[in-house]
C-alpha cells in the first residue's frame, strides 16, 4: 500500500460512545450542524454504524454513493452503515439525526432485529422516504418523545424503552412504505443472492446470464426478481454497482487507470473509459480531477510526494498470545498499523488502543509504542517520515 491510500481512504468514523448511550444517539439536526466542525460538512466518510435523517423543517442535501438525495420536511434518509456518504448543503433545516450500532439491536431489540434490518435492506437502492406524508405528524411526535427519553435516561427511563419506541418508528416506516409501494419492496431471496454475487464477482462477471448460472436459475427469473424488488433490469443494477466502484478506486485510491481498469476486469483501459463516460458524461480521469479538486486533498503541491514515497518503509506482522513485542521508539518516524486479520492492542506508553479488522492506529515519531494480542493479530506497519 503507498503513502497516497493512507492519505485517501475514505475516513471511517466510529460510534462515539458517551453518555453510556448504548449505542443509540438521537440529536436535533439543527444542533448537529451548529456543533459539527465546518472541515467535516462536504467531506466524504463512512460510519460503523446505521443511520435515519428525519427533516422536520427545511432541506438538506446528502450524498450516498456519489448519489445526491435531497430530503425535505416530513422525508426520510436511510443510511446503512459502511457506505460512503458526506452533507452537501442544508438550509433552515431542523429535523432528528438517529445513529445506532449493530450491538443496540442485538442487546435490546434481540427479538426484533430482522425487522429494522429489513427496513435498511430494502432501501438500499432507494434510501428516501417520501411517501409517508400521512404518518409526518405521528412520526414527529413519536420523535420527539424518544429524544426526550434519550436525554433524561439517566434520570427517568431505561434503554429499553428506548428501543421500544425506536422498533414503533420503525414500524410506522416499514408499513407506510409498503402500503404505498408494494411493488418495490417484495421480498425475494434471489434478488439478495444477486446482490451478494454482484459485490464479490463483478471484476471478473458483467453478465446477467453469469450470475443467473451461478444461482442455478433463468436470466428471466434474475430480471423479473430484481425489478419485483427496486423496479430496475438486473443489467442495469450491474452497471450502476460498476460505476460505484470505478468512482470509489477514482476518489479514494491512488492507482493509475490502466491499474484500475484491471482490476475491474477490463481488458484495455480505453474500454473502462467508453463505459464511465457513456454512464457519467465524464471521462475517468475529469472525475478523479473534479472530486479531488472538491475534496482539496493535495494541500501542498510543492511536496515532494515521489521522494516521500521512495522513503516509507512496509512490513506485515504477526502476532500471538505468546509474542513479546519489546516498546520501542522511532526518532523521525511515524509508524502506522493497519489491521488485517485477528484482534489485539496497540500499547501507546501508558494506554493501549484496541485494533480489529479495518482498524488504523498511529505511534507518532519519538513516542514508546509496543503490540500485544491474546489470540492472532496481524497487521500492515508503515514507518513514515515526518514532513517539517
Amino acid at each position: 500500500m503507498k503513502r497516497g491510500n493512507l492519505m485517501n481512504k475514505v475516513e471511517r468514523i466510529k460510534f462515539r460512545n458517551k453518555k453510556k448511550n448504548k449505542g443509540f444517539e438521537i440529536i436535533s439536526l439543527k444542533s448537529f450542524f451548529e456543533a459539527a466542525n465546518t472541515s467535516f460538512i462536504r467531506k466524504h466518510f463512512r460510519t460503523d454504524f446505521y443511520n435515519l435523517i428525519f427533516v422536520t423543517e427545511g432541506k438538506i442535501v446528502h450524498e450516498i454513493d456519489f448519489i445526491e438525495y435531497t430530503v425535505r420536511a416530513g422525508e426520510i434518509l436511510i443510511i446503512s452503515k459502511d457506505r460512503v456518504h458526506r452533507y452537501s448543503e442544508f438550509e433552515n433545516i431542523d429535523g432528528y439525526l438517529i445513529m445506532f450500532t449493530e450491538g443496540f439491536l442485538c442487546e435490546f431489540l434481540s427479538n426484533d432485529t430482522t425487522e429494522v434490518k429489513e427496513l435498511f435492506r430494502e432501501s438500499y437502492l432507494n434510501p428516501l422516504v417520501n411517501f409517508i406524508v400521512l404518518y409526518t405528524s405521528t412520526l414527529t411526535k413519536l420523535l420527539d418523545v424518544i429524544h426526550d427519553m434519550y436525554r433524561n435516561v439517566d434520570e427517568v427511563v431505561n434503554y429499553k424503552v428506548i428501543a421500544s419506541a425506536f422498533k414503533t418508528l420503525v414500524s410506522i416506516i416499514l408499513n407506510s412504505s409498503l402500503r404505498e409501494d408494494t411493488s418495490r419492496q417484495i421480498k425475494n431471496e434471489i434478488f439478495i443472492q444477486f446482490t451478494k454475487l454482484v459485490e464479490e464477482n463483478i471484476h471478473k462477471e458483467k453478465r446477467v446470464e453469469g450470475y443467473a448460472n451461478m444461482m442455478h436459475v433463468s436470466k428471466k427469473t434474475v430480471n423479473l426478481m430484481t425489478r419485483k424488488a427496486i423496479d430496475m433490469s438486473a443489467k442495469q443494477y450491474i452497471i450502476n454497482q460498476l460505476i460505484l466502484k470505478i468512482k470509489l478506486k477514482l476518489c479514494f485510491e491512488q492507482k493509475s487507470i490502466n491499474e484500475i481498469a484491471y482490476e475491474l476486469g477490463f481488458t484495455e483501459a480505453a474500454n473502462m473509459t467508453r463505459f464511465f463516460k457513456k454512464y457519467t458524461g465524464l471521462s475517468p480521469r475529469r472525475f478523479r480531477s473534479i472530486t479531488r479538486k472538491e475534496n482539496s486533498w493535495i494541500k501542498n503541491k510543492s511536496m515532494d510526494l515521489n521522494l516521500i514515497e521512495e522513503s516509507i518503509e512496509k512490513h506485515v506482522f504477526h502476532i500471538t498470545s505468546m509474542a513479546q513485542v519489546s516498546p520501542h521508539i522511532h526518532e523521525g518516524l511515524d509508524e502506522i498499523f493497519y489491521c488485517i486479520k485477528g484482534s489485539g492492542f496497540a500499547v501507546l506508553e501508558d494506554r493501549e488502543v484496541e485494533l480489529n479488522v479495518g482498524d488504523l492506529f498511529i505511534a507518532p515519531a519519538g513516542t514508546m509504542h509496543s503490540l500485544r494480542s491474546d489470540g492472532d493479530l496481524y497487521v500492515t506497519a508503515f514507518l513514515i517520515p515526518v514532513v517539517d
